[in-house]
């Protein structure tokens, strides 16, 4: 029943956020009295908490298997993000809602979640631009902005699932990997611009 709670605590927080989602519609959806589900849970805060940690477990386990990939950091990085793209659209989905909702949390659980977010993905992110940098596979540029400019990216795509999308498929992902090692600019020559008589 635990986990049946979180399922559907997740579902409901991605769809309608912290303060769109209710108790009262939680255990209804999973078939539970309210007692019930406070028995599981002290509060709804504790509850987003938890759905937090989950997200989290499940964020590293990526991260740990693309450091596994060896190869250069580009090869790291795109196995990382094809890894985030396999999870779940609903999983994917709690990064948006961390980000927007995080502040419901007490302050202690606040804090234990921004630490733990940073040691389980941001610290490991950084590692493979510091690592890629130091090797001259990638621009000198700041790693911490590089991966602002990697999530600012990814962010747009971990929206909650739409009634027509899912998000990118694998070709997608391919793309937008392509863009952000490649940036936008063409690489073929441009084209001749053909003057308009009268123009």
């Amino acid at each position: 029943m635990h986990d049946r709670i979180l399922e559907v605590a997740t579902t409901h927080f991605v769809q309608s956020g912290y303060d769109g989602t209710s108790m009262r519609e939680i255990a209804a959806d999973c078939g539970i009295t309210k007692a019930a589900l406070y028995y599981h849970f002290a509060g709804k805060a504790e509850l987003l908490n938890e759905v937090f940690t989950d997200y989290l477990r499940q964020f590293g386990a990526v991260v740990a298997a693309s450091a596994g990939q060896g190869g250069g950091a580009e090869q790291r990085l795109r196995a990382l993000v094809r890894g985030l793209f396999m999870l779940p659209v609903q999983r994917r989905a709690i990064m948006r809602l961390a980000m927007h909702d995080v502040r419901q949390l007490p302050a202690e659980q606040r804090s234990a979640f921004a630490e733990a977010y940073r040691e389980q993905f941001l610290d490991p992110l950084r590692g493979i631009f510091v690592a890629g940098i130091a090797v001259g596979e990638l621009v000198d540029v700041d790693p911490d902005f590089c991966v602002k400019l990697l999530l600012g990216i990814l962010y747009p795509f971990f929206a909650p699932p739409g009634p027509t999308s899912d998000g990118p498929d694998a070709a997608e992902v391919e793309v937008l990997l392509d863009v952000f090692f490649g940036g936008v600019r063409s690489r073929k020559e441009p084209q001749a611009r053909t003057s308009v008589s009268g123009v």
